[in-house]
């Protein structure tokens, strides 16, 4: 080998040293890559390792996300269930519309609760020439409401279930007196204020008189086009606020034929709509009264009803709706 080496010219040993340097550095370069591709398939056979955990991982999570799932679609369905049928039992137990028709064919109750359950409610009783109306608005709405609402009804019955004849005043007063005790509002540990607002009519209809106390409440009378306010007492039913000095009187209206009188509570007042977002306010209720107050009862019913979702629009119902009418 040697031999032939030397037999070589200087430039060929030039040009063999020079392959073997490149074959050198090709070799070098053959290393690193080889080694980089090593580098790559382990860093492959663990990603792949990392990649069936969190596959696994992702699988047990959607296992219990799809558990979850089900029981609150159970719970939900029992819930829906349960306070579907406490409607039934609530619209069974106010009185209704057609109740109202019945003592007076020129007439309507607007009844729109927030929720499936509402705490406002319509109150009825009828005893010889009079008759007592009530438009109750309790404490919340949904499933508090309703209970206050159902607790309001039956405290109202076992005022007037003797038959009495009892001024608008003494029944609120009483009313109240059995919300405070029912609620055990004025025991030492009491904490609860919930309670109710309500305008509550006694219609004599011997002597065409509308006897009114409100708490809180006002009662609408439209005589001659325009809306006379008839303002109710600012203490509300139940709660130790006054320390339990809650004070209601009565206001003496007459009324003739063709003459009207409404009761609401505040949720149509305060439903928000228009183009500028805002409360709907007694007085535009005023004005719509005074503009359509002629309209037979049940026409005027449906148009309250358009003008009201016209006024709501893609806004939410801010609170249970209660309105109801008479014309004499």
């Amino acid at each position: 080998m040697e031999n032939e080496l030397q037999e070589m010219s200087p430039e060929t040993l030039t040009l063999l040293q020079k392959e073997n340097e490149n074959l050198k550095t090709e070799l070098s370069g053959l290393k690193l890559y080889f080694t980089e591709l090593e580098e790559t398939n382990n860093h492959l056979v663990s990603a792949t390792w990392r990649e069936r955990e969190m596959k696994k991982k992702l699988s047990e999570t959607l296992d219990e996300l799809n558990n979850t799932r089900q029981i609150v679609e159970s719970q939900n369905k029992r819930i829906t269930e349960s306070i579907n049928y406490s409607r039934k039992i609530q619209l069974a137990i106010n009185p209704t519309e057609q109740d109202l028709l019945t003592y007076n064919p020129n007439s309507f109750i607007l009844y729109l609760p927030k929720d499936v359950i509402s705490g406002d409610f319509p109150w009825l009783y009828e005893v010889g020439d009079y008759l007592y109306l009530a438009a109750v608005d309790c404490t919340g709405h949904g499933v508090p409401g309703a209970m206050m609402s159902m607790i309001g009804n039956l405290l109202l019955n076992d005022i007037t279930n003797d038959g009495k004849i009892l001024m608008p005043s003494v029944i609120l007063r009483r009313l109240h007196e059995a919300v405070v005790k029912t609620l055990k509002q004025d025991s030492s540990d009491g904490n609860s204020n919930d309670g109710m607002d309500i305008g509550l009519c006694c219609i004599d209809k011997k002597n065409k008189e509308i006897i009114f106390s409100g708490a809180h409440r006002p009662l609408f009378f439209l005589r001659n086009g325009n809306v006379e306010i008839i303002s109710g007492d600012k203490f509300p039913i139940g709660g130790m606020h006054y320390k339990g000095l809650n004070k209601f009187t009565d206001t003496v209206v007459p009324y003739t034929e063709g003459e009207s009188m409404f009761l609401f509570t505040d949720g149509l007042p305060d439903q928000v709509g228009g183009t500028e977002k805002r409360k709907l306010m007694t007085r535009h209720l005023k004005e719509f009264i005074e503009q359509n107050g002629n309209l037979p009862m049940q026409e005027f019913k449906s148009t309250l009803y358009s003008y009201l979702n016209d006024w709501k629009g893609n806004n939410k119902q801010v609170d249970d709706i209660l309105i109801l009418g008479i014309n004499f």
